[in-house]
């Protein structure tokens, strides 16, 4: 059953995401066209975000995947945030996309923009390009991550790097934390739960189930602003796991 259940997921979700896809290129080529001289790109909320927020929440259904939210309650609507969550496999974009009510945008590795066609798209997405190649060019990616808040875009940011292999929080980079740090933004903690249950990395079959998705209090940046990347890590990876 998980089988049929898995290949008529796919069949469902990839082209209701594909129009998802094509309704968030609509918007940023429209915004690029339409928007004031000067007024940073994708500024505020996207007026067909909350339709694209609904196809990824639709594209769950297919493969029996049943979603609770708790303590979204917890946050502003119009607050700009950094949401870190937990990374666990290929569903964890979506799942996040479709349950963050605000309108959010994530972060890929440098080099992930050189690849055919997705480099293109994430780019038109708006995603943002996290850079290692050195100090200056990981400086200029903190940048533009702190442009999108002051946009008033929030982010949305996996810190472990790397799938979970085992259903356990991996350590996590120190690169988020810089830019929480700079930007002085608030951090909200967001837990994917039982999501390891359904697809685990390697794999494309999907058991259907029930999944959580669970919304920490956010932390305000007046109660971090003293501490290091490395502290800060430690701290949300501690909020994230008390989640769990």
């Amino acid at each position: 059953m998980s089988l049929a259940t898995t290949i008529l997921g796919y069949m469902t979700a990839v082209p209701l995401l594909l129009c998802a896809l094509a309704l968030i290129l609509l918007e940023n080529l429209g915004s690029e066209v339409l928007r004031p001289s000067g007024r940073a790109a994708g500024h505020g909320r996207r007026k067909l975000d909350g339709w694209v927020k609904l196809i990824c929440r639709a594209s769950l259904i297919p493969f029996g995947i049943r979603s609770r939210v708790t303590g979204r309650s917890r946050l502003q609507p119009d607050g700009v945030y950094i949401f870190m969550a937990n990374h666990v496999n290929i569903f964890d974009p979506i799942v996040l996309y479709g349950h963050i009510n605000h309108t959010v945008r994530g972060v890929e590795l440098e080099q992930h923009f050189d690849w055919p066609l997705w480099g293109a798209i994430i780019r038109r997405i708006g995603t943002i390009p996290i850079s290692h190649r050195s100090v200056a060019a990981a400086l200029e990616s903190l940048n533009r991550a702190a442009q999108t808040l002051r946009g008033g875009i929030s982010i949305l940011i996996l810190p472990e790097g790397h799938r979970t292999r085992d259903g356990r929080l991996r350590p996590f980079m120190r690169g988020p934390f810089r830019l929480a740090l700079d930007a002085r933004a608030d951090i909200v903690p967001v837990a994917l739960k039982g999501l390891y249950e359904r697809n685990r990395a390697h794999t494309l079959r999907v058991l259907p189930g029930k999944i959580e998705i669970k919304f920490g209090d956010p932390i305000a940046y007046r109660h971090f602003a003293d501490r290091t990347p490395r502290q800060l890590a430690e701290k949300v990876r501690a909020a994230i796991q008390d989640l769990l």
